[in-house]
Formats: C-alpha cells, structure tokens, sequence
C-alpha cells in the first residue's frame, strides 16, 4: 500500500466542519500545522443536492481563508451513519477463496445491491478453534461516496482517501492512548458512535442515532426553554447532581441510559461474536464527551474505567494553539485520526 504524504484531514459534522494538518506523520512525534473549524449549514450532510454539496464547498473554502491552511491534499471521512461496518469469521476459508467468501457474506447483511456500494474487507487475525479467518467488511453506497468527492473537486482539494470515522477514531485513540483494545464513543449532536477495537483492529461498529441535540431538546421540552438557554444548562450544568436540585440531570438521565443500552448491546454482540472478554477502557470523543459528569456517569453505570480523548497527546503543538487544543481536544478526535492516516 503506497504511503501517504502530509495532508489535512477534514471531519464534517452536523454542526461543525473541523480540519487538522500535521506533518511527520511517519514519525513517532508528528506537528501540528494547523487547524480549523466552521459552522455547517443546516441539513447539507450527505445531501444529494447539488447546492447543498456546494454549500460544503464554500464552507471548507472559508475554513482554510481563515485558518490559513495552505495544503490542498486531504483525507476525508464518511459519517458513521452512512456507512456498513460488519464482522465476519469464515471457518474454513482459504486464503485464495477469502474475497469471494466475504462478498458471498455481505450480500447477506448489506441492504443494497453490492453493484450499488463500494465495499473493502480488512484481515484482522484468525480463530484457530474454528480454523476461520477474521475480517471487517466496510461499505458505503456509491452515490454517498460521490457527494464527497463533489465536494472536494467543488472546493479546489485534491482528495487522497475516504475512510469512516470510526476507523480514523481508531487510529487517534490508539497513538494517543497506546491502548490497542478499547471502546470508543463519540457523542456527535444527531447521532453517538460506538466503536470496539481489539488487539489493534477495529472488530464492531455501530451509529446510535441519539446524540447531544437531544438532550438540549428534553431541556426546551421540560422547562419550556429556548434552544439557546436550554445548550446553556446542558453544557454549564450536565449530569451534576448537585447543581439546580439534580432537575437537569433528572431529564437528562434517561436520554443517556437509552445510549448506554445501545452500547451494552454492542458489547455482548462483540463478545458473543469473538468469544473475547469485552474491553474494560472506554474512551469519550466528540463535542458532547465535555458535558460535566458524563464521564463519571459511564463509569458508574457500565463499571468501566473511563476517560475523555485527548488525542494531541504524542503530536508536537506550537504554544498559539494550546487555548483551541485544550479547550476542545476531544472535538477534533476524527480530524486527527484522518491527518494521521499515512497510507
């Protein structure tokens, strides 16, 4: 697989466009370059609608404007729920036989016509109970991919590589961490992403379609709020029970108790699936990971050792941009992992 060179990696979220160059990524201490974020407009993600793509466009336009980002090769990622993730062991598959067997299988799980997505499988080691080689399929439809390749032709970028957030996540988490098995959630505004990676591969994946949107929309329903005061009380007040009588986080419990369902359900899939003792580190990204006490939260009700991402740990960063670093460090999580990718 050819090496990739230094490039940006652009993440586009439901509410926020965000972008990281590094340099070095070949070596153990890569620099950071530069880095940037703008608003995304309303509803325009994965949106077939040729205006909508162009509005993409001109909003990575003005994210490098303002930045000052000068590289135009980049790295792009699909957003999780967009994108088919499936586990598969194949007992008595040889090698040679491996790619027709895997889409033999994802014919069975994808629900489209395998002429309609494109579809990679990756190795990922070997039952020898079951004498079954191990692999992760990924597919994505044709037409989502396109929207993103659009985009970046719309936007003057010369695009590099399409991979999922959840395998960038991956790679962000384990350079920072070191830690090569692990679940990861990322709390996005429509939507939370549960990823397991064991022995340094990712083995599940799962988008949750609850994210931190809904619970600014419990506080506007519950104490008959605007939007803007209610993200307010989300983000000063959270899941601390010691503020405003617990009232906040009496409203908010249950939003997160139907994610960590979700995620329990994840987690005996993946153990039932590998026969493997689930993982005990959890690791929380994106702009929701930063709402006060839902770490503790996790903790407690999954009895897991948890922490919030820091994925700048090991990357060199120029003192101009400690403030943005350190204010939003699990934020920038999948941007990071695609400004890592080096092949």
């Amino acid at each position: 697989m050819a090496k990739l060179p230094d490039h940006v990696g652009i993440d586009f979220g439901t509410h926020s466009v965000k972008a990281v160059e590094l340099s070095g990524i070949s070596t153990n201490k890569p620099t950071l370059v530069n880095l940037g974020s703008q608003v995304t407009p309303k509803g325009v993600i994965n949106s077939e609608d040729i205006a909508d793509q162009k509005k993409l466009a001109d909003v990575l336009k003005r994210l490098y404007d303002a930045s000052g980002i000068k590289n135009k090769q980049v790295v792009m990622a699909l957003p999780e729920f967009s994108v088919f993730t499936r586990f598969f062991e194949l007992p008595g598959v040889k090698k040679e036989e491996l790619k027709e067997a895997v889409y033999y299988e994802a014919k069975q799980y994808i629900p489209l016509p395998l002429n309609e997505v494109q579809l990679d499988y990756v190795p990922i080691g070997f039952n020898t109970e079951k004498n079954a080689p191990r692999v992760l399929v990924v597919a994505a439809a044709k037409k989502v991919v396109n929207i993103y390749v659009n985009i970046a032709i719309q936007a003057g970028l010369d695009l590099l590589s399409i991979e999922t957030e959840s395998v960038a996540m991956g790679r962000a988490m384990y350079k920072s961490t070191g830690k090569n098995t692990l679940v990861m959630l990322d709390f996005g505004a429509n939507s939370t992403d549960m990823s397991i990676i064991s022995e340094g591969y990712l083995v599940f994946s799962q988008s949750i379609a609850i994210g931190s949107d809904s619970l600014t929309q419990a506080i506007v329903n519950k104490f008959n709020l605007d939007t803007q005061r209610a993200e307010e009380f989300k983000r000063n007040y959270g899941l601390v029970d010691s503020v405003l009588e617990g009232k906040i986080l009496s409203v908010l419990t249950p939003i997160i108790e139907s994610i960590l369902v979700e995620v329990r359900r994840g987690v005996e899939f993946f153990k039932s699936r590998t026969l493997s003792i689930a993982p005990t580190d959890y690791v929380l990204s994106g702009d929701g990971a930063l709402l006060p006490g839902l770490k503790e939260y996790v903790a407690k009700s999954l009895n897991a050792n948890v922490a919030i991402a820091m994925p700048w740990n090991n990357i060199i960063i120029d003192k101009r941009f400690e403030d943005i670093v350190m204010k939003g460090a699990p934020s920038y999580s999948v941007a990071i992992g695609l400004a890592l990718k080096d092949e």
